[in-house]
């Protein structure tokens, strides 16, 4: 079975959305300066996103720009800070085989070809009400709705794509190394390396809590993970946010990135 290469692309639905116009902007301007840390694009990313955010909830972007152009638009931005960061060339490859499936595609990964060394998987959660869905509350969708389906569908990714990596060392007469009880130190002891960043707008600081327990399963499975969450809206001392929505707080606190990652459970700013 030959594997689907090509070099990284950014997304179509960005580029050609009317919708998508404050994620295509930002990204250009990334583009321009070469971003190679976090920081640096932190403040212009929010408000590329209360843009976008506004445009939703106004029916000025629909749910293709939702469902492609969102997530698309995180993916690329964090794979051009790695690329300028690490001066490599991330690549997007099909067909890649796991031990049980056949075929899953990655949207960053390294090398072009052979066994894969690294992978990115990038997921951005949470919305404002919109009229795609009426129904939803004023404020929005927690950032932590969606995500005890989309970090299973990671963490069967990486355990498959690794178990398929042990299984070719012993094809080929190494010996890897055997689960001893601690599935998550066998992980990180086998390519490819699996980093996970998820972006969240949450509505509350239960939504919160959410958020970082999901970032912290996923961390178990993964080799690193990133999580940045932004309120919607300026919150005070009760659970619940208040907010007019679509709008996105500034204050201390409206947006945390923190690396969850190591065994023994250890947290801090990420840096690239």
């Amino acid at each position: 079975m030959r594997a689907q290469v090509r070099l990284r692309t950014t997304s179509k639905t960005v580029a050609t959305k009317p919708g998508c116009l404050p994620l295509k902007l930002m990204y250009e301007e990334a583009v321009k300066s070469k971003p190679k840390a976090w920081g640096q694009v932190e403040s212009h990313f929010l408000s590329a996103m209360e843009r976008f955010d506004a445009n939703l909830a106004n029916g000025l972007a629909d749910m293709g720009d939702l469902q492609n152009g969102k997530g698309d638009f995180f993916n690329d931005l964090l794979a051009l800070l790695l690329e300028n960061c690490a001066g490599v060339t991330l690549y997007s490859r099909g067909g890649v085989p796991g031990l049980i499936f056949p075929k899953h595609h990655l949207d960053v990964t390294f090398p072009s070809t052979g066994v894969v060394e690294f992978m990115l998987e990038a997921k951005a959660v949470g919305t404002p009400r919109h009229p795609g869905s009426p129904r939803e509350q004023p404020i929005g969708r927690a950032g932590s709705a969606d995500l005890d389906k989309r970090i299973k569908e990671i963490g069967f990714k990486t355990i498959d794509l690794k178990a398929e990596y042990a299984r070719i060392l012993a094809e080929q007469g190494s010996q890897p190394s055997a689960i001893a009880g601690n599935l998550t130190t066998w992980l990180r002891s086998v390519r490819p390396r699996s980093y996970v960043f998820i972006a969240a707008r949450v509505i509350s600081s239960n939504d919160h809590a959410r958020v970082v327990r999901f970032a912290d399963v996923a961390a178990q499975v993964s080799d690193a993970v990133g999580a940045f969450w932004f309120h919607a809206g300026v919150h005070d001392t009760a659970d619940d946010v208040q907010a007019t929505p679509g709008s996105l707080a500034r204050g201390v606190g409206a947006g945390s990135v923190q690396c969850l990652s190591g065994s023994d459970g250890t947290q801090g700013r990420s840096a690239c």
